[in-house]
Parts: C-alpha cells; sequence; structure tokens
C-alpha cells in the first residue's frame, strides 16, 4: 500500500481553505503513465492519472466527474455536488510532474466568471 499526501489549497471569493490529507492508496505505472488510486472520505474511488503533459482526475461518484488539466487547452468538467452536477471550464495555468508527486494550479470559470483557484499538491511514498 502507498501512502498519499494531498495538499490543496482553494480560494473562492475573498475565502481561502486550505485541506491536507493522508489516504493510503495504490500507485502503479503503465505506458508511460502514472496513477495514484484511493478512496475519499465518501467511499468513492478516484484515480490521478499523470504524465509529463496532463494529469486526469476521475472521481466514480454519481454521476462520476472527469477533471482534465493541460497548461495549453481549456477544458470542460462537470462536478458532482448535493445539488447535481454543476459545469464549468477549467483553466490549467500551472502543471508539474515531479519524482513521487504533482503540482498543479488551476481555475474553474462558469460563463467566463472565475469562481474558485486551487492549488493542489500531490505526493506518495
Amino acid at each position: 500500500m502507498t501512502q498519499i499526501m494531498i495538499d490543496n489549497i482553494i480560494e473562492i471569493d475573498e475565502q481561502k481553505e486550505v485541506i491536507h490529507e493522508v489516504v493510503t492508496g495504490e500507485y502503479r505505472e503503465k505506458n508511460g503513465q502514472q496513477y495514484l488510486i484511493y478512496q475519499n472520505e465518501l467511499s468513492e474511488k478516484v484515480v490521478m492519472k499523470y504524465g509529463t503533459e496532463m494529469l486526469t482526475i476521475t472521481r466514480f461518484s454519481n454521476p462520476s466527474s472527469i477533471m482534465k488539466m493541460h497548461p495549453e487547452i481549456t477544458t470542460k468538467t462537470a462536478i458532482a455536488t448535493p445539488v447535481g452536477a454543476q459545469h464549468f471550464d477549467l483553466k490549467t495555468q500551472q502543471y508539474q510532474q515531479q519524482e513521487n508527486g504533482f503540482d498543479t494550479q488551476y481555475q474553474l470559470f462558469q460563463m467566463d466568471q472565475k469562481i474558485a483557484q486551487y492549488h493542489l499538491s500531490v505526493r506518495f511514498s
């Protein structure tokens, strides 16, 4: 089993939330991609697939949420919330694969209005 350390700084309007989680999961490597797999606090399976250029985070909720992050491409995502799926444009400002994880900064937009700013750092050992 693998220890996965997740640090996330979330900024919404003037509010900032700092999240630090340590979860037990799996690390896999396949076809040049790395995978971190774990269960979140809602018992949903989460798969983080990353390589040199791109990061994909899939949360197997109902409905599933898929976030694709690439610094040169704005992507669309739908995130499951208690009030249903919320649709966003996702703009990745920075993504960097590390030896034991990754760092990324991204923003979520709805109709050209910034909803939130994220700085996500994930490490494993």
